[in-house]
């Protein structure tokens, strides 16, 4: 398939101050904010910034014998011509551009005393507000996480598969299926934060594109896009702190990078 909007997107999130240039409508697509993250993406010196807010409630906790069930939430604005340095509180009125809301349902279940497995379907919309354009999202998931042994530091190893596609109003749609796996590290740092425990870490994880994914560039052949590797560092909260109540289990900034592109990015959880 051939894929323009999902690929600039990957590009994800440059820490360099990039110049506000104009951008393609058709660049990125928009359906595929929510799967991808928070950022400010680069694509021959066009850029777009991408809010992504994990909004997420936990219903019910998993035990031995029911499953947990998380009802997440989602949600995505796109900003085009957007210039960190110039712009670090944007112009909503000329920038705003495009917003996805995709709400789903994650079931969590416990295997023994180490796994965590969690499916999950999601439904929701996006909307091109610049041209009146909207789309049908809907996406799967299935995730495993398992806790390693308890020696120190705490150590995490997850994996997870991912469909995401859409299918908009007129025209034909498109999907995306990308496989992920990582390790995480907590170590405890011996100070607190009101009732919580302070610990520090880092993670690597590897996404990898299992169809044939590519993004049109405008000053060459289109280039394909095929895996990245991301490592991060975090500092984090246990128990979990909570924001207008949304548990936080911790922020992080990492670099991914691949053959094509390179980034920083910006995340609030160990994504299995």
């Amino acid at each position: 398939m051939n894929i323009r909007g999902v690929c600039c997107l990957l590009l994800c999130l440059s820490a360099e101050s990039v110049g506000a240039q104009a951008i393609d409508d058709d660049l990125v697509h928009y359906s595929y904010a929510t799967l991808l993250g928070s950022g400010i993406y680069r694509l021959d010196d066009r850029t777009i910034a991408i809010l992504r807010i994990p909004l997420g409630w936990q219903i019910r906790e998993p035990t031995s014998d029911k499953p947990g069930i998380r009802f997440v939430l989602p949600t995505a604005v796109g900003l085009h011509n957007y210039d960190f340095l110039d712009d670090f509180f944007p112009d909503l009125d000329e920038q705003l551009t495009t917003i996805s809301v995709v709400p789903g349902i994650q079931w969590q279940y416990l295997i023994g005393d180490r796994w965590r497995v969690t499916p999950g379907a999601y439904l929701g919309f996006g909307a091109d507000v610049t041209n009146n354009e909207s789309s049908l999202i809907y996406g799967g998931q299935l995730s495993a996480l398992y806790a390693m042994k308890p020696v120190y530091p705490e150590m995490h190893f997850g994996t997870a598969v991912i469909l995401s596609g859409y299918n908009p109003e007129s025209g034909s749609g498109d999907f995306i299926t990308r496989w992920s796996a990582g390790f995480d590290a907590k170590f405890t740092t011996g100070m607190k934060f009101g009732k919580s425990n302070i610990f520090l870490g880092g993670h690597v994880i590897g996404y990898f594109y299992l169809d044939e994914v590519k993004f049109e560039s405008v000053i060459g052949d289109p280039t394909e896009l095929d895996r990245e590797m991301e490592v991060g560092v975090f500092i984090g909260a246990r128990p979990k702190l909570k924001l207008f109540g949304i548990e936080i289990d911790r922020i992080g900034i990492g670099y991914r990078f691949s053959a094509v592109s390179d980034a920083i990015v910006f995340f609030a959880g160990f994504p299995f």
